[in-house]
């Protein structure tokens, strides 16, 4: 909001969110709404224990150290944070009653909620809040996404239930960095006597951790003493691992378990159709892209990078790999039902043979070259593109070889040392802040740049658009990094899968988040 010409500060309650421009630039996204108190909503019902399918194990509880998506899943409900997401992913408070941010973007200032206690019974204060963040912030943390928090220059205690950040620069996506699983709050007073939160976690979520039986089941159980009244609804949750994808679509068929978010694309026509099933796709932020090793001749050069880009069939992926359950990215890797998203297409959606030839030629190698593709088998959807990209690529004169290898096999020895020509990943965007797809895989020397690129160019881009003063100048900054990563072209963008969600059509109020997330499982409940 603006008064007399200057940015006056700005306070958000859960009463109502108000959009603000200027300096408070992550605000004028605020559009959506606050979860409705079970009060407003159709006749909840209480009890049960939702049986949620997933195909991979978690790799740890703590909010620090935990990496994986799979971590996150369970972080997000025995844990808690300042704010959280809606289903569009805009930010509201929630551990946090309110907040109130600087004119000048660079302080914001939490008021928590009274009377929240964790999991073991300890209230939780500010001290939590600033012990959490310092212990993300420290040298040594290991924290695998120091990029959300390296604009925090100080957290203070400004009294027991409120808490100050002070910023180096402005931070657009700072409000949904603080609704990320790993800004979860930990209690301070149980870490410092010892206690091992990635093996034991303990939060104030609306779930308790009760066990962990790896590549078999985790086990939750309801928080009575959760802050939203009445919620959760559920008595527990149980997350039954099933790694093999026959099995876990007959898991869904039989009603072995309640919900999943996982279906095989392949299977998706069966089980959505199938009797007592309620299917749901949505386009979220997993998306796929291929990785060309910037350091290694003649992938160092952008015109064989474009040639690349512009060859590939994405069409074809769509069809074969996701059997219709995708979207190509024709231009950058911000999606289209995002606020930043640019609308530039670039490449043509069945990929375009004698552009990419002529760009070969301008490389000067205009008969192509030999290469290799590594790909981790541990993910079908690679395996499964792996012929169609070799095929595209021949077409053009380069021969790559397909090579695999499991996880975990394929973190240490491919992933982490780059040690690749190309290889292929996907993202799961867990926030969907524009910074959040783009940041990580395009800036110099993230551990998710593994393609070696950088740019200065890039990098002033990626860093103005993340404290740039208003959504407007964000969204702006975001197109022209975007229209500079297709000259570039460090990876090319493949397409973004939906998310194929099937659950039983008992299980009531469920709304999917973009994200990929569960959090508004806690939202729902099973209509006996």
């Amino acid at each position: 909001m603006r008064k007399n010409g200057n940015l006056s500060s700005l306070t958000i309650t859960r009463r109502g969110l108000l959009a603000g421009s200027g300096a408070l630039a992550g605000l004028a996204t605020f559009s959506g709404l606050v979860p409705l108190p079970a009060a407003a909503q159709d006749s909840p019902v209480t009890g049960g224990v939702l049986k949620v399918a997933f195909s991979a194990d978690p790799a740890g509880f703590d909010p620090a150290l935990g990496p994986s998506g799979m971590s996150h899943v369970v972080i997000e409900q025995v844990y808690s944070t300042l704010m959280s997401v809606d289903t569009e992913a805009v930010p509201y408070p929630d551990l946090a009653e309110s907040y109130e941010a600087s004119a000048d973007g660079l302080t914001y200032t939490f008021r928590l909620r009274d009377g929240v206690t964790f999991h073991n019974g300890d209230p939780l204060t500010a001290e939590d809040v600033k012990f959490t963040f310092d212990r993300l912030r420290a040298e040594d943390s290991g924290y695998s996404y120091k990029s959300q928090i390296e604009t925090i220059s100080s957290v203070d205690v400004v009294d027991p239930l409120t808490v100050k950040f002070t910023l180096s620069v402005p931070t657009g996506p700072f409000l949904t960095y603080m609704a990320f699983p790993g800004s979860s709050i930990v209690p301070k007073k149980l870490l410092e006597s010892g206690h091992d939160l990635n093996s034991t976690p303990v939060g104030s979520g609306p779930f308790k951790f009760v066990s962990y039986q790896p590549r078999s089941m985790v086990v939750f159980e309801k928080n009575a003493a959760f802050y939203e009244e009445g919620k959760p609804y559920f008595d527990g949750l149980e997350f039954h691992l099933i790694p093999d994808v026959t099995a876990l679509t007959n898991a869904v068929i039989s009603g072995t378990v309640d919900f999943t978010n996982e279906v095989p694309p392949k299977d998706w026509a069966t089980v959505s159709s199938a009797p007592g099933i309620k299917g749901q796709t949505l386009e979220g932020s997993r998306y796929y892209w291929l990785l060309m090793n910037n350091t290694v001749a003649p992938l160092d050069n952008p015109k064989v990078r474009q040639a690349i880009a512009h060859v590939i069939n994405r069409e074809a992926i769509v069809a074969a790999t996701f059997f219709g359950q995708a979207v190509p990215l024709l231009g950058g890797v911000i999606p289209q039902w995002n606020w930043a998203y640019a609308g530039i297409e670039a490449f043509n959606p069945q990929g375009d043979v004698e552009k990419a030839k002529a760009l070969l030629a301008e490389a000067g190698v205009p008969d192509g070259f030999t290469t290799s593709m590594t790909m981790a088998s541990s993910f079908p959807a690679m395996v499964s593109m792996a012929p169609i990209l070799q095929a595209n690529l021949a077409s053009i004169g380069i021969t790559a070889e397909i090579k695999t290898m499991e996880i975990p096999r394929f973190w240490d020895e491919v992933w982490a040392p780059s040690a690749f020509d190309i290889t292929t990943m996907y993202w799961v965007s867990p926030l969907a802040d524009p910074d959040d797809f783009v940041f990580n895989n395009y800036a110099t020397g993230t551990g998710i740049n593994v393609q070696k690129s950088s740019s200065e160019a890039m990098d002033k881009l990626l860093r103005d658009a993340k404290s740039a003063a208003t959504q407007d100048e964000r969204k702006a900054l975001y197109k022209a990094q975007q229209e500079l990563a297709l000259e570039e072209m460090p990876i090319a963008p493949l397409v973004n899968s939906l998310l194929l969600i099937a659950h039983s059509d008992k299980l009531q109020n469920y709304k999917p988040m973009r994200t990929g997330f569960l959090k508004t499982l806690k939202d729902a409940w099973i209509q006996v």
